[in-house]
């Protein structure tokens, strides 16, 4: 369910005549038994304190298993075999469990895991699959009898089987109980489960013992993943059923009749069959199942215990623990007991240091990430050099790696964010300098736009998808890498990077004040803020429009300084929530065009606290924090995204939020907590909420005490890093209105722009292709004072007059350079358009509607002359989803004609196919038609990558003016693809003419 509030009214007035004289404080020696007291809630209860089931329904794709914090094993049922709502492998919603498998995503956007499904059963063995077939094996559950927390689960089935899971770091305990009196009990191992097997095998290796593997290709395209089980009761006979053609699978264990338990004990691995041995006998070693719970919880409590919290509400006590215990699913441990673990080049390594996988980065660096460096300093380290090792082996940091594999999935090198963010906040990290090789050289690869990011200082909509996405996210990895340098003493690099950190000035559109997708030296024309298109990652123009947090203060300004910036967040929170363009699931949690249910939006509400109105960032936390985390399945308003949507609940609900991580400081929101303990090691961190309640959400004043000093007020919209390590207390009085004078209180993230950085011009026309004459002009963003220069070859430039000068006037083909060059020399990059001329003779008329994200342009696309690249989402392609395309060509005059051409795109990863024929017939009157031929359309193989292709149709030379053409679509996706059955999509371009 897609969630929205709605605030049809401005429900309060920001802007109060008089203001709540300020409270008096308490005495120093009330605030010294305060800070002093223990919390009213004791670590070993925070278990009880979390729903796992929260996020299992809708779209949070949370699981309910059980898992250690940050373990390699999640042991837990399985409900749901494909889709996007079964990523986790359970959906609350779902009423069958088929089995118990041992790996689980927390929370992400596509499906994988869920290795080694166990199945138990009693009676008559049933070895047929019930996720593919009707009557299969699987057991209806109830709810009622379902319960988990955190560590544990436990399930009653109908087939009268009881299932209890417990686990170990990298091992996991299933105790079975078997309600029939008599009876066979069988424990099938079902290693064909979702995924394509390339490699399977399982050996039975003793009386009670088992050890196996499964390689495997999905999301992680080569996943390596081994297991060694132990059975408290002897294993009477085993039978392997292998069909490869279904993708089935199957170990089956019969044990004695009768049997009234059965207990598992079993150990994974990435590396082999003996590391997984090696962990389930150094992790599991004992038969005791409770006590094997038991330490599970304690281990839960420890981590949670790190932040102790009280509230009057019961409720806000389950959203946070439970937010902070889904923050700690993930990353995933991915190295042995012994420190063995399996690089991305598929072989063994050894390390002293723990290594750590399913790291979803560009969710995480946003507030999981910079929570970790308050909670997990210990950890962070660790995560680091995982990241440091994988650009060992592949020259590259991570962006979204699974396992030993990297998917590549989503945008930017996040990495150097999370890098940056403990490095300044002064967690030792080792070899910093070769860190900033790797963060280095991640900016600098030649791909995905980065080589024309760095040419020209932004990416052009015609060679990249997401392009404004990818250019905003690259500024501000930029910018982590400049503070880095910073801090290293490489002032050269951290120039260099703090120039390439304000490229997110050049796709500002000027009129607009949106960040605008560019084609070359030209702003797209037709820009719709609220359109969802693939010029944006999982978002449209308002949820990106914000995108510049390293420089938040300058993006107020560019929008008119504080009033201006005010009143487009106004419009953005309390407009209306309609979008166009593609349906994109991830969108949701809105409020007005804010999207809580996806992470660009997440900093969002707190830039009001910049822009003199910290009331506003105050209530629109309140709203976020009540709204979209609720006690229920339903709870959260999209996807976990591997912690990050828990993290915003953690952070938020305490009090503060890392706007722009990298800077080792916190804007201050709305804490809904009455007090907040964070144990750092050092002394503890309080944030003690007073006068706190539903009403009172606004801030009157805050005070600040450290150590045995006297309290202080404390006028400043942040916290910083150190003063939650170092310990204090920070006491904030609520009350009923905004106090306007917190207007005037200390902000961060002051940075200035680069002296070095100037904007790239545009070209003001919204056209390259023109029939007899163009006109060219060039302009450049409002505040730039520097001289527009032009080229014509790339080479001589002279000076472009843009007041009172002549426009650039084309009557043939041209390239036409740009670049602006200030009073100091320093100059911007060079951009180019090139403004074709062509003869206009001919035009088209659809029969077929194109999908209205993937236009080309334009109605006349088709014949227009420019060539689309192996990017479907370019601008020069046409889509058509699940159809033949028909149209007419007029030509401008009746011609004999021999042959037509048709441009088209296979991307079968993207459900691209190319045509299974196409046929023509002509007219001379666009009313009566004669066929001219047909042509088959090429083969297509499984695996072929991303390319153009041409098909020719030959005919006898014919004279005519109408020429009627079907392009046929491929049909359903074939028995081997991904989306077997699905409808595919034709991509055209240039259809030619001779």
């Amino acid at each position: 369910m897609k969630k929205t509030v709605v605030l049809s009214v401005l429900l309060i007035s920001f802007s109060i005549s008089s203001q709540v004289q300020e409270l008096k404080q308490n005495s120093d020696a009330a605030r010294e038994k305060f800070a002093s007291a223990k919390p009213l809630i004791k670590a070993k209860d925070l278990v009880h304190y979390v729903n796992p089931f929260i996020g299992t329904g809708g779209h949070g794709h949370t699981f309910p298993g059980a898992v250690l914090p940050f373990g390699m094993i999640q042991v837990g049922p399985d409900t749901r075999y494909e889709g996007w709502d079964g990523c986790s492998g359970y959906h609350y919603s779902d009423s069958v469990i088929y089995g118990f498998s041992h790996t689980h995503l927390s929370g992400t956007g596509v499906p994988d895991y869920a290795d080694v499904l166990l199945v138990p059963q009693q009676g008559v063995l049933n070895t047929v699959p019930g996720y593919k077939k009707a009557n299969g094996f699987g057991s209806k559950f109830s709810h009622a009898k379902e319960k988990a927390l955190p560590g544990y689960y436990h399930v009653e089935l109908e087939n009268g089987i009881t299932a209890d899971l417990t686990a170990t770091l990298r091992c996991a305990f299933h105790q079975y109980r078997y309600s029939a009196p008599k009876g066979k009990r069988y424990i099938i191992i079902d290693l064909g489960y979702r995924d394509k097997v390339l490699d399977v095998s399982v050996t039975k290796t003793g009386t009670n013992s088992v050890t196996g593997k499964r390689i495997s290709d999905a999301w992680a395209t080569h996943q390596h993943l081994y297991f060694s089980l132990q059975t408290s009761v002897s294993i009477k006979k085993t039978k392997w059923i292998q069909d490869p053609k279904n993708g089935n699978y199957l170990f089956v264990m019969e044990f004695p009749e009768g049997v009234k338990e059965i207990s598992v004990r079993i150990g994974i691995s990435g590396t082999s069959e003996e590391g997984a041995t090696a962990n389930l006998n150094a992790e599991l070693s004992t038969p005791d199942f409770d006590l094997v719970r038991s330490r599970a919880l304690d281990a839960w409590n420890r981590e949670l215990g790190k932040i102790q919290a009280e509230s009057k509400d019961e409720k806000i006590l389950t959203n946070f623990y439970t937010a902070l215990y889904h923050s700690y699913v993930h990353p995933s441990l991915w190295s042995d007991v012994d420190g063995k673990y399996r690089d991305f080049n598929d072989q063994i390594k050894q390390s002293e240091t723990p290594m750590y996988s399913v790291f979803s980065l560009w969710d995480t660096y946003r507030g999981a990430n910079p929570l970790y460096t308050i909670t997990q300093a210990d950890r962070v380290p660790h995560f680091v050099e995982s990241f440091y090792q994988q650009y060992k082996n592949t020259g590259l940091l991570p962006v979204w790696p699974l396992s030993n594999n990297e998917t590549n999935c989503m945008i930017g090198y996040h990495s150097v964010s999370v890098i940056a963010d403990a490095y300044l906040k002064g967690i030792p990290l080792k070899d910093p300098e070769g860190l900033l090789e790797a963060m280095i050289a991640s900016s600098t690869a030649d791909q995905l736009g980065k080589k024309q990011y760095e040419e020209i200082g932004f990416i052009s909509a015609s060679s990249q998808a997401e392009s404004v996405s990818k250019t905003l996210e690259y500024a501000y990895d930029d910018w982590c890498i400049a503070k880095f340098a910073e801090k290293l003493g490489k002032t050269e690099i951290a120039r260099k990077y703090q120039i390439r950190s304000a490229n997110w000035m050049n796709l500002m559109h000027p009129e607009t004040r949106f960040f605008q997708p560019r084609k070359e030296g030209i702003f797209l024309p037709f820009f719709n803020p609220n359109e969802v298109n693939h010029h944006f990652t999982e978002a449209n123009g308002w949820q990106y429009s914000l995108a510049a947090p390293q420089y938040i203060q300058v993006l107020i300004d560019m929008h008119g300084g504080n009033e201006g910036m005010m009143n487009f967040l106004d419009t953005l929170f309390l407009g209306s929530s309609y979008m166009s363009g593609r349906e994109q699931a991830d969108i949701t949690g809105l409020i007005g065009q804010y999207a809580h249910g996806n992470e660009p939006s997440h900093h969002m509400a707190y830039t009001y606290n910049y822009c003199g109105a910290p009331g506003k960032t105050q209530f629109f936390i309140d709203t976020i924090l009540k709204s979209f985390y609720t006690n229920e399945p339903d709870g959260l308003s999209g996807n976990e995204d591997c912690g990050q949507m828990s993290a915003w609940y953690v952070l938020s609900a305490m009090g503060f939020y890392p706007v722009s991580p990298g800077s080792p400081t916190y804007a201050i929101g709305r804490p809904v907590m009455d007090a907040v303990r964070i144990i750092t090691g050092k002394k503890d961190f309080w944030i003690v909420t007073e006068n706190n309640s539903p009403e009172n959400k606004y801030i009157q004043s805050i005070t600040w005490k450290y150590d045995n000093d006297a309290a202080v007020v404390y006028q400043k919209l942040f916290i910083t890093h150190d003063m939650i390590m170092n310990g204090g207390t920070l006491r904030i009085q609520m009350g009923p209105k905004p106090n306007k004078e917190l207007a005037n209180y200390e902000l961060d993230l002051r940075n200035e722009i680069n002296p070095g950085f100037v904007p790239v011009p545009f070209f003001t026309t919204s056209q390259t292709m023109f029939e007899s004459q163009m006109e060219v002009g060039i302009d450049v963003l409002f505040f730039e004072k520097g001289k527009i220069y032009y080229s014509l070859d790339g080479e001589k430039f002279q000076p472009f007059y843009k007041q009172g000068g002549d426009n650039i006037i084309l009557n043939e083909t041209a390239t036409v350079y740009a670049k602006v060059v200030r009073e100091g020399g320093a100059e911007s990059k060079v951009v180019k358009s090139e403004f074709v001329k062509y003869v206009h003779d001919k035009k088209i008329t659809l029969a077929t509607e194109y999908a209205n994200r993937y236009s080309g342009g334009g109605s006349q696309a088709l014949v227009d002359g420019q060539q689309g690249t192996n990017e479907y989402r370019g601008t020069e392609w046409q889509g058509f989803s699940g159809k033949n395309v028909e149209g007419i060509i007029e030509l401008s005059e009746k011609k004999e004609i021999s042959t037509i051409q048709v441009s088209y795109l296979q991307d079968q990863k993207s459900w691209i196919f190319p045509p299974k024929s196409i046929s023509v017939e002509v007219s001379d009157d666009g009313v009566s038609f004669k066929k001219v031929g047909k042509v088959a359309g090429v083969s297509v193989e499984a695996g072929a990558t991303p390319e153009t292709g041409t098909i020719t149709l030959e005919i006898t030379p014919v004279a005519c003016k109408f020429i009627r053409f079907t392009i046929e679509n491929y049909g359903p996706c074939p028995d081997w693809h991904l989306g077997k059955g699905n409808p595919t999509w034709l991509f055209l371009d240039e259809i030619q003419v001779n």
